[in-house]
């Protein structure tokens, strides 16, 4: 019995000393959760292993994952998180082994998990994920001795890539990355897995590899300027590439081809290959080996070398046994050749493929995306037909925007050695009119009487929002719902930029929008300037635009948004018609992403001019491109408008058509545009314009000089600007009686009576 109560306590003693396990626990996110209404929050209180799962709606928040192995993730979808600080990363992640998944995110996001205690092997052992979020006006960035971080999944647009030196084993695969300065930056890295499956296009540089060796394989490049840019020091392998349509060349080699070389890519630019001053002799191809190749030959060897418009080399070459690759080699430069390029004579099969879009119907713009794909061997060319009248020579990816409302039969052509197929989609694109409503889908916009004002600031909101079953404001970005109502009035107290949050959901999904209100501090500045575009606000989409004109000013106005990216051209056309302005465009010196410019027609003179311009003004307009700043030298050049005057104006006016001209206020003074008649119908001349930038414009003409020689276009010019300075005189009067002042006097031969009568009703008016 002694000997049993000696085991029995023995036994305790040692199932006491076993530590006891705490399993890893659900963290909820969002309303209704309990007291966790912040993914910082829940980051804050979580523990190792935990799994943060965040409802539906959007977060306004910057946040910093200082735990370590943690799992953050939708609970279902439709989550949203924008940066509360738009000056810093939107999240961090500071420490190891977080997974973070499946969002849809605002701004960049950042592992900077290097610390003096976390060494290389531990950051392996807990590695990191970023996976299958989509990312707009940001990127990804691993910081300095970051190690073990997969990039994978991702669609990424805005920044990019970046991945900075000395870290170990971070994987870059099957993201999805455009309109960025560089896809995918990597630079002294060391033990990097093949940097592959990504697809990049609309972006200055591709892929960018620096300071020790990287292998890039089987990706798609396309639209971009420098498609790989292998230097300054170290350099890439190239193998199973798809590197098409760069502008400037498909790879810049300033450091090296390494001891891979480069072989199986499918190169199809005006200029394939461009070398540094230091160019070396490297290896082109490997050697002759059974295999599928890139474009479907049975033969590993070189590289298929194209260009757009079919003269490249593959295209062209003689390949007698039809074993796909050249009997000759390509000599790429003096240093270097393929001395087994492939080619597609081998295949005389006619191409079997057909073509999908990511969307068949929306309002306009509406921009879509098509994928091609099928079998057939190599297209020489993809030859798009929008049916819009725009016809496209791309890639097997095209993109085009529809820019007016209808229905749209699109057809793509694709050839190959053997000859050429079609396929024609019939009534394929349905595109509505901008102010068409979805129906069910909820559509989120709001409007407030004032963005800026001195504290304390009421402002007056607005929900002007479609399909809302319901809604929630949150006015200062505390993430506490402060209104459900249509039209809430909010006082903001204290100085400061306040991010305001409106988000509207239904059974249907889920949609929100943010802006800024600015209350200033101090005695009020009631100067005002010509420079325009000082808008605070923004959207959640980016881009979009402001004016400082004043609302009462405005007589109609027409938006139209596109996507702006560097050394592209940019065309804002106004399908609507709505104003005078036809056009405005330029060549993109900076990437700017989904950008936003409203053409404005006045009522009467605007706000932001001191005086009119001499001549008969036929209309005063704006013209804003974005938000405040980008329209500078430093952004664009070869800036166009594009405007109309109506025939039966000139002709009731009896004008000079040889003397309309643009004007545009700079530096506080009128500046004349010389201006071309670019077409005309029978209601309408049109005319364009380069002007040095963009904001208030005024159209003039002059009249013609009678028989007497009368030199009525100085009188109205002159008559023009003493009706300016009355106007100005009878403010008060104008105020009272709720009228604008007019820009156009009156039609020759009465201008004198008319100017007299104005001037007599002043002074009587001043008088009474």
């Amino acid at each position: 019995m002694k000997g049993k109560t000696l085991l029995i306590v023995f036994t305790l003693v040692f199932l006491i000393g076993i530590p006891s396990t705490v399993s890893a626990r659900d963290i909820i996110v969002g309303s209704g959760s309990g007291q966790i209404s912040t993914i910082q929050e829940a980051v804050d209180v979580a523990e190792a292993g935990d799994v943060i799962l965040i409802k539906p709606g959007t977060y306004v928040e910057n946040i910093n994952v200082s735990k370590e192995r943690l799992t953050i993730k939708p609970e279902t979808n439709n989550v949203f998180i924008g940066p509360k600080d738009s000056t810093v990363a939107t999240i961090i992640l500071s420490n190891v082994g977080t997974t973070l998944t499946g969002f849809n995110i605002r701004g960049n996001v950042i592992a900077n998990i290097w610390a003096s205690d976390r060494s290389s092997e531990y950051q392996i052992n807990n590695p990191t994920h970023i996976t299958n979020n989509i990312i707009e006006d940001g990127g990804v960035v691993v910081q300095s001795e970051s190690s073990a971080v997969t990039i994978s999944g991702n669609i990424i647009s805005g920044y990019g890539i970046d991945v900075a030196c000395c870290g170990d084993y971070n994987e870059i695969t099957n993201n999805e990355v455009s309109n960025c300065s560089t896809g995918i930056y990597v630079y002294d890295e060391r033990n990097v897995p093949p940097i592959s499956g990504n697809k990049i296009r609309n972006c200055d540089v591709g892929i960018h590899v620096s300071g020790l060796s990287y292998d890039l394989e089987n990706n798609e490049i396309t639209n971009c300027s420098v498609g790989v840019l292998a230097g300054e020091t170290g350099g890439a392998n190239l193998i199973g590439n798809k590197i098409t349509y760069c502008s400037e060349c498909g790879l810049k080699v300033t450091g090296s081809i390494e001891s891979k070389g480069a072989y199986n890519n499918y190169f199809n630019n005006t200029v394939n290959v461009k070398f540094g001053e230091f160019e070396e002799t490297y290896v082109w191809n490997s050697s002759l080996t059974e295999g599928t190749n890139i474009i479907g030959g049975p033969y590993i060897g070189g590289n298929y070398w194209a260009k757009p418009d079919g003269t490249g080399f593959s295209q062209t070459a003689v390949d007698a046994n039809k074993d796909g690759i050249a009997d000759s080699a390509y000599a790429i430069s003096k240093k270097n050749y393929d001395y087994l390029p492939l080619t597609a004579v081998y295949n005389p099969v006619l191409p079997v493929f057909d073509f999908t879009a990511n969307v068949t119907s929306g309002t306009a713009p509406l921009v879509v995306l098509f994928t091609a794909s099928g079998t057939g061997g190599s297209s020489a060319s993809w030859l798009w037909d929008f049916g819009d009248g725009i016809n496209s020579k791309h890639a097997m990816n095209a993109t085009h925007t529809f820019t007016d409302p209808g229905t749209y039969t699109v057809s793509l052509i694709v050839e190959n050695s053997a000859g050429n197929s079609t396929v024609v989609k019939t009534n394929y694109i349905v595109v509505k009119d901008s102010d068409f409503v979805v129906p069910g889908v909820p559509i989120v916009d709001f409007s407030c009487n004032v963005t800026e004002g001195y504290a304390p600031l009421a402002v007056q909101f607005n929900d002007s929002s479609q399909n809302a079953a319901s809604r929630t404001w949150d006015f200062n970005n505390d993430g506490v719902i402060d209104s459900s109502s249509l039209a809430p009035v909010y006082v903001y107290k204290s100085p400061g930029t306040y991010f305001v949050n409106l988000t509207i959901t239904n059974p249907n999904g889920l949609s929100y929008k943010i802006d800024t209100i600015t209350v200033l501090d101090g005695s009020r500045d009631d100067s005002s300037s010509g420079s325009g575009g000082s808008s605070k606000g923004g959207s959640s989409s980016g881009g979009g635009g402001g004016s400082p004109e004043p609302a009462k000013n405005v007589k109609v106005k027409e938006l139209c948004q596109v996507f702006i990216t560097n050394g592209k051209e940019v065309k804002f056309d106004f399908a609507k018609k709505a104003t005078c302005v036809v056009y405005a465009s330029f060549d993109a010196k900076k990437t700017a992403g989904k950008t936003t410019t409203i053409a404005e027609e006045l009522k009467g003179r605007s706000a932001l001019v001191s005086e009119l311009p001499e001549g008969e003004v036929y209309k005063s307009f704006n013209v804003w491109v974005g938000n405040s700043g980008y329209a500078t030298p430093k952004n664009i050049e070869n800036s166009e408008v594009c405007f109309k005057v109506e025939k039966s104006w000139v002709q009731e006016k009896d004008m000079d058509q040889a003397s309309i001209t643009l004007n545009t206020y700079r530096d506080k003074k009128w500046e004349q545009l010389p201006v071309s008649l670019s077409e005309e119908d029978d209601e309408f001349l049109y005319f364009t314009a380069e002007t040095p930038g963009f904001s208030s414009f005024a159209i003039t003409a002059k009249a013609k000089t009678d028989e007497k020689g009368t030199e009525t276009g100085e009188n109205l010019g002159s008559q023009a600007r003493v009706a300016d300075q009355m106007g100005a005189e009878a403010e008060g009067f104008e105020a009272e009686s709720g009228t604008v002042p007019q820009e156009s006097v009156s039609a020759p031969g009465f201008a004198a009576i008319y100017g007299l009568a104005g001037l007599l009703a002043v002074f009587l008016y001043r008088r009474k």
